[in-house]
């Protein structure tokens, strides 16, 4: 396991830097879409990276057909329910090489409670901040690049580039529309295996 810590007004460089060494390997790279992370996330974008915004303070997709396991009843946002996948994988021992110790001083430090209805939530930053705890910034990043968000689905025609190239106000450039194109084939082939993937590749609509 590599980690990448960096302090400064922009950090950005510092951390294409860092993920161009896994470039050929990174299936999806998972960013806090909240506050300054939503800005970092669309730098990445601009680089190439298969970037999936994640906002963790989402609640959870209901699932009633898992009884008293559904998230939506067992946490209180998607942050808590990540936490106890990564604590969950840990248990399991399915994450190995971590030997980061601030990393691990923070993940020790993680706090959570029961709210009202009896669901798990992460104690807040506000609230580490008022005990002197600095905000858990390694233990979040590993956090997230080991979930899972829901998955989301975009469709769109390539009808539709020119009037979304003349919005954003760039010219259109269909050299980047292939390298899109060829970008989201090779994520979808990572996730959807087998016959919808084949389905998939015969009707492309923008894909």
């Amino acid at each position: 396991m590599r980690i990448g810590a960096w302090r400064g007004q922009d950090t950005r460089g510092q951390a294409v830097g860092f993920l161009n060494q896994f470039r050929s390997r990174l299936c999806v790279v998972n960013v806090d879409s909240i506050g300054v992370g939503h800005n970092f996330g669309l730098h990445l974008r601009d680089e190439r990276f298969p970037v999936e915004m994640v906002n963790v303070a989402l609640p959870c997709q209901s699932k009633p057909n898992l009884g008293e396991n559904d998230p939506a009843r067992r946490f209180v946002n998607q942050k808590a329910c990540f936490y106890q996948s990564l604590a969950d994988s840990f248990e399991r021992d399915l994450v190995d090489g971590l030997t980061d110790e601030e990393t691990i001083g923070q993940l020790a430090g993680i706090r959570w409670e029961l709210d009202s209805q009896g669901r798990i939530k992460i104690e807040s930053k506000e609230r580490a901040r008022e005990r002197g705890v600095p905000s858990p910034d390694r233990a979040e990043a590993l956090m997230l690049a080991l979930c899972k968000p829901p998955r989301r689905y975009e469709y769109y025609s390539v009808r539709d580039l020119p009037r979304m190239h003349s919005e954003s106000g760039e010219r259109p450039n269909h050299d980047d529309d292939l390298d899109n194109l060829r970008l989201r084939r090779n994520r979808m082939d990572g996730w959807a295996p087998g016959s919808l993937a084949r389905y998939l590749r015969r009707n492309r609509g923008g894909w």
